[in-house]
């Protein structure tokens, strides 16, 4: 029995730990910027087990601030696939689950790390030109949530940057109507997570209920929006547009939380929730600076909130689960000592409590938050700087992007990340 206990918590215990151990130095390297090392030391340990689908959101990130774009999104299309594939978990690890830990079960992403690969997708096609293929991630946002609406009975957590990008890209195609509707509903996802509404987002409203005709609906946007002037849809046509991205520190990390609760009968239990952890970030918001002209940044997505978000909407139930596993462990103690005698349903009960551990697996590579900017320029070339700004609203760091060239209608999209320094 012994042997057994002691076997059990080596198998359980050990896959959490080497990962997550693993990517201490992958964030060390990322603080340092320097993504292409980062990439090498994650790949020295890939995960092919319960891991596997973390292993490769990780590894598609690291690729895309390396610049490998078209490597990215190889690996974004595994992890779909492999998504798709746990979608239904097998009743083994649902079994593993119930009477060992979570972390028993391959991860299979939280509704907002699964449509943040379409998103990250997407924004990959773009850099590397590909706007057709861009809008096919764009159709597959759409999917996906949907999916998870009917996997959560309509409880999915939505992320309302991925239907501004949804209308970015359709806007860029010419899809007005499709890029209202997509700007719309992300309007009313900001609305309904009690969140700003992001200017740039305020703009697009306008100019597209003016463009389409919907007059009642422009007049109510007007009302609600402090804006004196908007650029019109043939304005827009007639200039060159630059789109800047800042991918600000990492996404919350999540840590393990031991609470007392009781049962219905009032038994006493020991569980481990999950909790999650901000990541510290030094970036205040930045400002994109072409010429005379200038635009500051707005966070338009904080996968920080949308993770508390969506832990607190499932709380109910993994509480629910915990305590039932709970109940079985300490049934499965009370059989031990039945049989074996007071030393063995000790033991027992000591393996329950020890690998009673929360599952605190997730996308670790994820930014904190994105900011975003939409500046129109006259078609020509135009030297951009990037001027980040501080905690005290101070310059304290400044990126030359040197010269770039933009024809009528064209949209060049800047990407930067910017990692705070790394702290255990």
């Amino acid at each position: 029995m012994k042997k057994f206990v002691v076997c059990l918590l080596l198998a359980v215990l050990s896959g959490c730990a080497s990962y997550s151990q693993s990517f201490q130095k992958v964030e060390l390297l990322l603080s340092q910027q320097k993504p292409e090392l980062a990439l090498q030391e994650l790949e020295k340990n890939p995960s092919t087990g319960n891991n596997e689908l973390l292993y490769l959101l990780d590894k598609a990130m690291l690729q895309r601030m390396s610049g490998l774009y078209k490597a990215s999104n190889t690996s974004f299309e595994q992890a779909k696939v492999l998504m798709d594939k746990l979608e239904a978990t097998s009743m083994v690890e649902q079994l593993g689950a119930l009477t060992i830990n979570d972390s028993t079960m391959s991860y299979e992403g939280e509704d907002y790390e699964q449509i943040a690969v379409h998103i990250y997708a997407a924004l990959n096609y773009i850099e590397l030109g590909l706007w057709d293929e861009a809008r096919v991630e764009a159709l597959q946002i759409d999917e996906r949530l949907k999916r998870l609406k009917e996997k959560r009975d309509g409880k999915a957590i939505e992320d309302p940057f991925a239907r501004y990008l949804t209308g970015f890209i359709f806007e860029q195609g010419g899809e007005y109507s499709d890029a209202m509707i997509a700007y719309r509903d992300s309007y009313q996802i900001y609305q309904r997570y009690k969140q700003p509404i992001p200017l740039f987002l305020q703009q697009d409203l306008l100019r597209l209920s003016k463009y389409l005709d919907l007059k009642q609906e422009y007049k109510t946007y007007i009302k609600q929006f402090a804006i004196k002037a908007v650029s019109s849809v043939r304005q827009l046509q007639q200039q060159g547009e630059i789109v800047l991205l800042i991918h600000q520190s990492l996404a919350p990390i999540k840590r393990s939380q031991e609470l007392l609760v009781y049962s219905d009968t009032g038994v006493p239990l020991r569980i481990s929730m999950p909790v999650y952890q901000s990541r510290p970030n030094y970036i205040r918001n930045a400002r994109l600076v072409v010429g005379e002209s200038s635009v500051t940044t707005v966070v338009v997505d904080s996968f920080d909130k949308l993770a508390r978000l969506s832990l607190k909407t499932h709380r109910t139930a993994i509480v629910a689960r915990l305590i039932a596993r709970a109940l079985i462990k300490k049934q499965a103690a009370h059989q031990a000592e039945d049989k074996g005698g007071a030393l063995a349903g000790l033991l027992v009960d000591v393996a329950g409590m020890v690998t009673e551990t929360a599952d605190t697996r997730s996308w670790l590579t994820l930014p904190k938050n994105i900011h975003f900017a939409r500046l129109p320029v006259s078609a020509g070339t135009h030297h951009i700087i990037l001027e980040l700004i501080g905690a005290a609203g101070h310059v304290i760091q400044t990126v030359d992007f040197g010269d770039v060239t933009l024809k009528q209608s064209e949209k060049v999209v800047l990407e930067k990340s910017f990692i705070a320094p790394y702290s255990q």
